[in-house]
């Protein structure tokens, strides 16, 4: 991604030539690594695989990434910013608010929480990459910033619908989509995309019915009983 700041407007012609031509090599090398884990998993990927793909030498990756490590980490931190692009938008869009009794502030959680569900079942294979269920890892700090992002846009959501402290909640609501995922992968949960999803909603219905009681007032004492 290229900055349109003021070292951006000043580039030459041929300096902004060769940006594009660089993003477009970056761009080929890794839809080129993404096609190989498609077909042959993650440990698949090497540079020389990578190479051989794309039909250039041996050292052409080497001109825009430092390794295989690196072109694994760029993988991850863009799934980690189109999954938190994903949810946001589904966060964003309209939608009915009576649904399961909720109030207008939950159905935006509700509708980003089917979307990680969806992006992980879509994007199966960069999704086993970024939680590294194929093998292959990446160090959880290098792409730390990325994920953290997706945490926030949830806990953001959840104090919208009045939880004081989101952070729990959005543990419990991570480990149960990423759970079916995880299980699902390894054919612990014999289910479809629709039978995940419903779920996941199950999932949210307890979760959020329980974000609601927890933030209700007590109900007051019954006659003759002090209160506490």
């Amino acid at each position: 991604m290229t900055s349109d700041g003021p070292d951006r407007a000043a580039a030459t012609p041929a300096q902004r030539r060769r940006d594009r031509e660089r993003a477009a090599a970056r761009d080929t090398i890794l839809a080129a690594a993404h096609d190989v884990a498609r077909r042959d998993g993650w440990q698949a990927v090497t540079m020389r695989r990578l190479a051989d793909e794309i039909d250039y030498s041996a050292n052409f990756a080497y001109r825009y990434f430092t390794g295989r490590d690196d072109i694994l980490l760029a993988l991850v931190r863009d799934g980690f910013r189109r999954l938190h692009d994903a949810m946001a938008a589904a966060a964003a869009a309209p939608g009915d608010g009576t649904a399961h009794g909720d109030t207008a502030a939950v159905p935006a959680i509700r509708r980003a929480a089917h979307a990680y569900l969806d992006f992980a079942l879509t994007e199966a294979e960069l999704y086993q990459l970024m939680y590294g269920l194929d093998g292959v890892r990446v160090p959880a700090a290098d792409a730390w910033d990325d994920g953290q992002a997706v945490g926030d846009l949830l806990g953001a959501l959840l104090t919208a619908a009045g939880d004081t402290e989101p952070g729990p909640r959005v543990l419990r609501l991570w480990a149960t989509a990423h759970g079916l995922v995880a299980l699902r992968a390894v054919g612990r949960v014999v289910a479809d995309g629709d039978g995940l999803h419903a779920l996941l909603d199950d999932a949210l219905t307890d979760g959020l019915a329980r974000l609601r009681s927890d933030d209700a007032p007590p109900p007051p004492p019954t006659r003759g009983t002090p209160p506490p």
